[in-house]
């Protein structure tokens, strides 16, 4: 590569660091993505109460019957993904006020009441009866972000101004002082909220939960769910890897806010013995790249290079657990072009090949399961992602990435290779 270019694609890698930087800290985003996955314990033990209810063994669910530890389960899985929303209020609400700086405690209270009040009621006779759990699950999350969002935004202004704050004498405790000083600010963010929540009586789907459902979940999960979307993301995220950005990082605020609520509903699917509505979830996304680190490490023990040799023995055990730093930045792959391809192409076709074998039914849509792609074993993670048909799915993926990534590697390991034998003879 020339002088000239090489300056060109620095000047290029630049200009995406810096933006991506301006994205990433981004308040909002980083609320959303830190918040997110605060929630990952919530959604683990949600997900484990729903597998060991849904077993289909009959004498399993004779003693889950008998036992009455299928309720327990039951119980288990209601305040957990049936009231995921509250989780999702509570978790972005206590990110933004971090970010903010301001009263976390105050912040994650004034934001779920502020849920509350825009969330129907079951009311008979004119008396509160329960939650409405359609809107509290993963069917409220997107309302959940916004609310969350704007309310902690909004007690934020008001408790930063001092003509809306009660301040007492610093002789008083501060557990009292704390409480009047977010008085009015949440008397504030309660109103809003109320008189929001009565502004949208008057549209013809009654509340902001309908509203947002028919107006805006229903088209964005349509262009989220299909296998373009899912492409384009994978690429995108690899893309931003060849410029030393980290790519899942960057692009989770989209994976959780779009994708996650299909993983939901795929769970509840699961959980109810019925079809599985979504392949495209964020699960898939994030586990369907293949084991390229697994790739990495076969292709760069065979080589001649003992660079690469060596990248490639001590990368191995990393590799098995998910886990590619050694090889992004031992290879190296950042700003290397002669990876471009294989680092940007490897990942999109293990995805395109695992959705065609799910759409044709050879392996079974993600059930919804939360499964972390770091740090989880390679053949224990395709296990928890479908059984014995993924780890043979899983097989075929690490097959196609050895293939996709062989002459690049042997490319690398030629052109290595010479320089180590350069090297060698000008010592000699």
């Amino acid at each position: 590569m020339s002088v000239l270019n090489k300056d060109k694609l620095r000047n290029f890698q630049n200009k995406v660091q810096k933006w991506m930087g301006k994205f990433q800290r981004n308040k909002y985003v980083s609320a959303v993505a830190g918040g997110m996955m605060s929630i990952l314990p919530i959604l683990m033990v949600g997900s484990f109460a729903d597998v060991l209810f849904s077993l289909n063994i009959e004498a399993y669910q004779n003693f889950l019957t008998q036992t009455g530890i299928g309720d327990v389960f039951n119980i288990i899985s209601t305040v957990t993904m049936d009231l995921l929303s509250v989780y999702v209020v509570l978790a972005l609400s206590n990110s933004l006020a971090s970010e903010l700086k301001v009263d976390r405690f105050m912040a994650m209270i004034s934001s779920v009441m502020a849920f509350f009040l825009v969330t129907p009621l079951i009311i008979e006779d004119g008396s509160f009866i329960g939650l409405d759990l359609t809107y509290t699950g993963s069917g409220g999350m997107i309302v959940a972000m916004l609310v969350s969002l704007t309310a902690t935004r909004l007690f934020s202004i008001f408790y930063n101004n001092k003509h809306l704050t009660i301040k007492l004498p610093d002789s008083v405790p501060e557990f009292v002082s704390r409480t009047f000083i977010s008085m009015l600010p949440i008397f504030l963010v309660a109103g809003i909220y109320a008189v929001v929540n009565l502004l949208f009586t008057f549209t013809p789907y009654d509340n902001i939960h309908d509203t947002i459902i028919e107006l805006i979940q229903i088209p964005l999960q349509g262009l989220g769910s299909s296998l373009p979307a899912a492409l384009i993301l994978v690429f995108f995220a690899e893309f931003l890897w060849f410029f030393g950005i980290h790519g899942t990082m960057a692009t989770n605020a989209i994976l959780f806010s779009i994708f996650y609520p299909f993983d939901v509903a795929n769970l509840q699917a699961f959980s109810a013995g019925t079809a599985l509505p979504y392949i495209v979830t964020m699960t898939f996304i994030t586990n369907q790249k293949g084991p390229r680190a697994l790739a990495y490490a076969i292709l760069c023990i065979r080589c001649k290079s003992e660079q690469l040799k060596t990248l490639g023995k001590v990368g191995f055990i990393p590799a098995f657990f998910g886990i590619s730093e050694p090889f992004k930045f031992g290879m190296p792959m950042v700003l290397n072009p002669i990876v471009f391809i294989p680092l940007t192409m490897g990942g999109t076709i293990s995805v395109a090949v695992t959705y065609f074998a799910t759409y044709i039914g050879l392996i079974a849509p993600p059930n919804g399961i939360p499964v972390q792609t770091a740090g989880t074993p390679e053949i224990f993670r395709a296990f928890l992602l479908g059984g014995w048909r993924m780890i043979i799915m899983h097989i075929i993926q690490l097959i196609i990435l050895l293939a996709v990534w062989y002459p690049f590697i042997k490319m690398m390991d030629k052109q290595k290779y010479s320089e180590e034998l350069e090297i060698a003879n000008q010592n000699s």
